[in-house]
């Protein structure tokens, strides 16, 4: 049977490969002498009995040869004193300049640290003088303008009605500086309502905050701000404010009950608009109107108005974020 053999074999017979002298291994390093190849001849027929010069790497299935790394005594062995000295030389100036380079490094942070420290007195004095710049700036301004009296409402009642004298004296001096005397508050009418409005709000939220968001001017003569209050809903505020939803926890009222459980201590963002009216005869205020959105975030605690015409009825507050100034003031 004739056998099928590849396109690509050539056959060569016997007398052919008994023909071909066999290959010296060759010199690939033109540094070698030949006392470094009799050398290195001795170490290969050394590490015949000690290592391989090939070892097998097996990933899997596959399997691969490499040689293996030479030894530190194979290398000296292989190369001649004039290279050997030379490869020392080289790796001395490596470690030298690494040894500058990390000097350099070193003094470099520690100048970083210095400077750090040298600019920070010089930091503080820019800091004072720009605090002292910004005071004088702003004595300047025109305290008689509807602007400067609306930034400066909310920059006193922030955070409510102030608790320390000395803020207590800020807000004597907005009122009688910048509020008419017959001030138009929606509800009332003085200064003093509004000034018992704002105690209100202090004492149902301690932790209160109203956050000035944006000024506009509305006509000639009046602006409109809005506003972003946050408030936390305390077993006090709810007693302080919701009276009778009180009154039904007291008298086991399962209705009240889940509906105070719901709100209690509860953190709530209600957004709003305060109006300022401007006369600009007396630059004064005369006409001071708020609208908090308080209804919104109660029915999403709530969770139908039902129950939350329950919570506002015969509260101090209404569902606008107004406080009942009369009937706070009795109950004192």
């Amino acid at each position: 049977m004739q056998r099928f053999r590849p396109p690509t074999l050539q056959a060569l017979s016997e007398e052919a490969i008994g023909t071909v002298p066999q290959r010296r291994l060759s010199v690939h390093h033109s540094c070698f002498s030949d006392r470094g190849t009799r050398m290195h001849t001795d170490q290969e027929q050394q590490s015949d009995f000690n290592e391989p010069d090939w070892i097998s790497l097996e990933r899997g299935n596959m399997v691969s040869v490499a040689r293996r790394p030479l030894t530190m005594q194979e290398v000296c062995a292989i190369t001649d004193q004039k290279t050997m000295s030379e490869l020392h030389s080289i790796m001395k100036n490596l470690r030298e300049r690494r040894k500058i380079i990390q000097r350099r490094h070193i003094k470099k942070k520690q100048k970083m640290v210095v400077d750090l420290e040298e600019s920070i007195p010089k930091l503080r004095t820019e800091i004072e003088h720009l605090q002292i710049q910004s005071f004088n700036m702003r004595e300047r301004l025109p305290k008689e303008n509807a602007w400067f009296v609306a930034v400066e409402y909310f920059r006193v009642f922030q955070y409510g009605f102030p608790v320390l004298d000395i803020s207590d004296t800020r807000v004597s001096n907005l009122m009688s500086s910048s509020m008419a005397p017959y001030l138009n508050f929606g509800t009332s009418y003085g200064t003093e309502a509004l000034t018992q409005s704002w105690k209100i709000f202090t004492q149902a939220f301690p932790d209160g905050r109203v956050q000035l968001e944006s000024l506009k001017q509305l006509t000639t003569q009046s602006l409109i701000a809005t506003t972003i209050t946050s408030v936390t809903l305390t077993n006090h505020a709810l007693k302080y404010l919701f009276q009778s939803l009180a009154e039904g926890i007291g008298d086991k009222d399962e209705r009240k009950v889940g509906i105070s459980t719901k709100l209690l201590n509860q953190h709530i963002v209600m957004r709003g608009s305060v109006r300022f009216d401007w006369d600009e005869t007396s630059k004064r205020v005369i006409g001071l109107f708020t609208h908090t959105d308080m209804l919104t975030p109660m029915v999403e605690l709530v969770g139908n108005l039902e129950d939350v015409s329950l919570v506002f009825n015969g509260a101090l507050v209404a569902p606008d974020g107004r406080f009942n100034v009369e009937k706070a003031t009795q109950h004192q």
